[in-house]
């Protein structure tokens, strides 16, 4: 399924620069790419006229679009795997997470980098985004193990990184908080779960998180004390 005139209009806007002349727009499409970016509190003319927009920006549009039908697969076409970072992160935001992305940090021997880190208390998300064309079994097999692997490590460096983390995602003090290794695939799968740690694709992401209250026992997990 293709995108209508304006959601792919705005989209090469957002990613590809493509200049927009709104004079050149027929009626039918400037009432349209209004109609979206006005429910975000963007006018119109600014946004066609600046070429830099943040990732929340960016997030929120295409969490709109997304909202009013745009097909999933024709929107991929214009994300690489950054794009698909900035996706999760603004649903995660607009459900009252603490977001920090492309989270870098290192022990003695290897240097680590988690895609988003998510917090809204008591959940610690700790996520690899992946953005596969055709995803397989074993890929997210071997990511799941991958990602419950740095969460690991997370953990135990956390002493070093208490500052840094309790600053950038507003972590309680003297609280409980538990954290989950978590894949989220941009295409759907057949599998959803390895070793007891989530493989969600993107399309079920926001029912997962509605739904974490039951189950989130039975999913590995690390538990950490913040003193």
């Amino acid at each position: 399924m293709k995108l209508d005139e304006a959601s792919n209009l705005i989209l090469s806007h957002l990613f590809r620069t493509k200049e927009i002349k709104l004079e050149q727009l027929t009626v039918l499409v400037k009432e349209k790419c209004e109609m979206i970016l006005s429910s975000l509190d963007i006018d119109l003319a600014s946004f066609f006229n600046n070429s830099e927009f943040s990732d929340k920006t960016k997030g929120m549009i295409i969490l709109r679009l997304i909202e009013y039908g745009s097909n999933l697969g024709a929107i991929s076409e214009f994300l690489d795997w950054k794009g698909f970072e900035i996706i999760i992160s603004a649903i995660f935001d607009k459900m009252d997470y603490t977001v920090q992305t492309n989270f870098r940090f290192k022990d003695e021997f290897t240097k680590y980098e988690i895609d988003v880190l998510a917090f809204k208390f008591p959940y610690l998300f700790v996520i690899d985004c992946k953005h596969y064309k055709n995803p397989t079994s074993s890929s997210m097999k071997t990511a799941a193990i991958k990602q419950k692997e740095r969460t690991e490590v997370l953990l135990e460096m956390f002493p070093i990184l208490y500052e840094e983390l309790v600053s950038k995602l507003l972590l309680p003090i003297k609280r409980k908080i538990l954290l989950y290794p978590i894949i989220i695939s941009w295409r759907d799968h057949d599998i959803q779960f390895h070793q007891n740690t989530p493989i969600v694709a993107f399309s079920q992401l926001s029912g997962f998180l509605q739904e974490m209250d039951e189950f989130r026992f039975n999913l590995f997990h690390l538990s950490l004390e913040l003193d």
